[in-house]
């Protein structure tokens, strides 16, 4: 007998046929076996429902993990910018003048802290910010 594939075991038992079990192998009359457990699970109810804000729940949640993803990138774009922005005033400048282009850099690693600092703090008011929002919104 040639192999039976999954749609015709599923077909066999909608229509509550069996094949005659000299006809099937042992491993498809497994899987058949398989197929009419899995179908009678299928057709009995759930002892217990699902709430009924269940979708409003899990909705909340896919909410708040794609604005947390999109304020991370938020906060990464910032910083990227920041970095970027002081590399082309050091690239003006040094394409300007090449003594104002080194003063600039200069500058840049005497107040190093400074800036991290400065950077952090911006960083830390945006992360702020938003948490403030999203307790506003009540997300």
């Amino acid at each position: 007998m040639k192999k039976l594939t999954d749609e015709q075991i599923q077909a066999m038992l909608e229509i509550e046929l069996r094949a005659p079990a000299d006809t099937l192998s042992a491993p498809e009359d497994e899987q058949v076996q398989r197929y009419q457990s899995l179908f009678q699970k299928l057709n009995r109810e759930p002892e217990q429902g699902l709430p009924f804000n269940f979708a409003s729940k899990v909705t909340g949640r896919l909410k708040i993990k794609l604005k947390r993803r999109s304020d991370i990138r938020f906060n990464l774009l910032a910083l990227l910018g920041i970095g970027v922005g002081l590399l082309l005033v050091y690239a003006l400048l040094t394409v300007v003048d090449l003594t104002a282009g080194n003063q600039f850099l200069l500058s840049m690693l005497k107040f190093k802290w400074l800036l991290i600092l400065g950077t952090a703090v911006l960083l830390g008011s945006l992360m702020f910010e938003q948490n403030v929002v999203e307790k506003n919104q009540g997300i």
